[in-house]
């Protein structure tokens, strides 16, 4: 237990030290002569590193209880890694954001999870320490209380992405028979038996190798090491095939349209009210939202820009909305950071600019933008077996 202790300690030490990177530029000054003004920002991302959600049968790890924590829910370390990506964010829209924390400013939500709704806090309470402000009602605890939304799993269509859809496991079933991902599975299917053999659980698809893999990743971020049999597997040998799940889960336009297009058509009618004056409240200049891996997937795939990669805990979306000085053209940067040593990327939607005018990107995205109602999309059409292929 001691071991696992010092372990532990030094992890929250690593992710301390990790995280010292990351999102620190400020958005107005990285260009000192900007041509723009910083409108409205969302941020999307994921929980911090946590303990495991489930496992495998012949996990030696398998009657671990991850005290004090529990299963599924933050550790500390990364508890310490969204604390300071707070800080960090503070400190890139330092200009932009308002000298302490106003009710109006900022909109908050997170899924109905514990391990998002506890992500979330940590985020704000690096972004908006109350010391020294009108906000400040303890001198020792330089903390403040900032309300988070949740929306019932059941209804959560944009961040949980979990609302029953008989027609989205018809489709998910459809790529996985498609030639080019048989082809892939067959090539690798000495490593799925493998892995089969080596943990007892049923490796079919590529989705079964991104849970076993999720697995080892937390009970790293735990604290633990990773079973002898792993080494040889963990990370290099299954993450090619770990990430491609992410990939098959957003595959079509359908698929995109029933997952990342939620998300999509709430952010622009976000952006689109800003632009109109209509936006309320009209103070409104943060929507920071938290959820999960696959959240962050799909919506970057809804918008054709996540390739073929595996999301770390705390990958970070931010849409950056802004208005050229000269002509009063509204633009969006997005930027994406899936590691927090490192700076965020200034992604490229196909067929626009860095710099995307909100109406082309809006009109890029058409195809992904829900144009029915959810449960109409969702009518199966009997082009499966029925086995619900998912990694988590």
């Amino acid at each position: 237990m001691f071991a696992k202790q010092i372990v532990g300690l030094l992890l929250c030490l690593g992710c301390y030290l990790l995280v010292s990177g990351g999102i620190v530029k400020d958005s107005q000054d990285e260009q000192p002569n900007s041509d723009s003004t910083l409108e409205l920002v969302t941020l999307l991302f994921r929980h911090g590193p946590r303990t495991p959600v489930n496992t495998y049968p012949k996990d030696p790890y398998l009657n671990e209880t991850y005290e004090p924590y529990g299963w599924g829910q933050l550790t500390n370390g990364g508890k310490l890694e969204l604390y300071k990506i707070g800080k960090q964010l503070r400190k890139r829209y330092r200009q932009f954001l308002p000298a302490y924390y106003r009710p109006d400013t900022v909109h908050a939500q997170s899924t109905e999870s514990s391990r998002t709704m506890a992500s979330l806090q940590m985020v704000l309470a690096g972004m908006f320490p109350p010391e020294n402000t009108p906000m400040e009602w303890n001198k020792k605890l330089n903390w403040q209380p900032i309300p988070i939304v949740t929306e019932p799993e059941k209804t959560d269509l944009r961040l949980r992405q979990k609302v029953p859809c008989p027609r989205y496991y018809e489709a998910v079933w459809e790529v996985m028979h498609t030639p080019e991902v048989v082809a892939l599975h067959e090539a690798n299917a000495q490593l799925m038996k493998e892995l089969h053999e080596l943990t007892g659980f049923n490796v079919t698809y590529s989705h079964h190798v991104t849970d076993i893999y999720i697995s080892l990743q937390t009970q790293l971020a735990y604290g633990l090491e990773v079973p002898e049999w792993a080494k040889d597997y963990f990370p290099e040998k299954m993450r090619p095939l770990a990430t491609k799940s992410y990939t098959y889960d957003a595959y079509t336009d359908e698929m995109k349209k029933l997952k990342g297009g939620y998300f999509l058509a709430d952010l622009y009618k976000q952006l689109q009210a800003k632009i109109a004056g209509e936006l309320k409240p009209a103070d409104r200049k943060f929507f920071i939202y938290c959820a999960h891996d696959w959240t962050v997937a799909n919506v970057l795939s809804a918008l054709d820009v996540w390739g073929t990669q595996m999301p770390r805990f705390s990958a970070l979306i931010a849409f950056e909305l802004h208005k050229r000085k000269d002509t009063g053209e509204y633009f969006v940067e997005i930027y994406f950071q899936n590691d927090p040593s490192k700076e965020p990327k200034l992604l490229q939607v196909p067929g626009c600019d860095k710099q995307c005018p909100v109406a082309k990107l809006v009109e890029l995205s058409k195809n992904v933008l829900p144009d029915a109602p959810y449960e109409q999309m969702c009518v199966a059409k009997g082009t499966s077996d029925g086995t619900i292929i998912t990694y988590h």
